[in-house]
């Protein structure tokens, strides 16, 4: 009886450990400088991270908002009900291209890339507003019903700068379904 009650003991106690490591497995790093920000609002459940100096001022209306400690550069991501429809992300890309073209953009590159694991179409281009010129990058993508859509911009000047810190958060979004 002894025996059979160690055994238990020891299985319970690898079973504990096992699920130990692998729950540290699964929770990310979180880089020094950087906060962890999950939100959730109705359909939309994501969390990821951003410098922990750059300012948060997103709200169940508008989405995620996030502007960069200067106020010059903006992270926006917002999710949009699909209702059913059978949209591709290359027919909702197109679209939202045409618009974006006809707004004035100029566009430098357009290739695949991946937004919390799932397929999404990366985009940079710059847009004139009166004197200034932005640049922006761009991922959308389609996961189950939603259309999500990340983009950051900033001046043209400054986009370099803040590259390397988009690329962290872009790669550290989770979209929780």
């Amino acid at each position: 009886m002894k025996k059979y009650l160690f055994l238990f003991f020891a299985v319970l106690i690898i079973f504990y450990f096992y699920l130990g490591v692998n729950a540290q497995e699964q929770s990310p790093e979180i880089p020094a400088g950087f906060i962890f920000y999950h939100y959730q609002y109705a359909y939309f459940d994501i969390s990821l991270i951003y410098p922990e100096q750059w300012i948060n001022y997103s709200s169940q209306e508008r989405g995620i908002f996030i502007y960069t400690p200067d106020s010059k550069g903006t992270l926006t991501l917002r999710a949009t009900p699909l209702f059913g429809e059978e949209y591709t992300l290359a027919k909702l890309y197109s679209v939202n291209m045409d618009t974006l073209k006809e707004a004035g953009a100029i566009f430098l590159e357009s290739v695949p890339g991946k937004l919390s694991g799932y397929p999404a179409q990366r985009t940079l281009y710059t847009m004139k507003f009166g004197k200034d010129t932005l640049k922006f990058i761009r991922y959308d993508s389609i996961i189950e019903d939603l259309f999500y859509s990340f983009s950051f911009s900033t001046n043209e000047i400054n986009f370099e700068k803040y590259l390397n810190d988009i690329i962290i958060i872009v790669c550290s979004i989770k979209i929780n379904l």
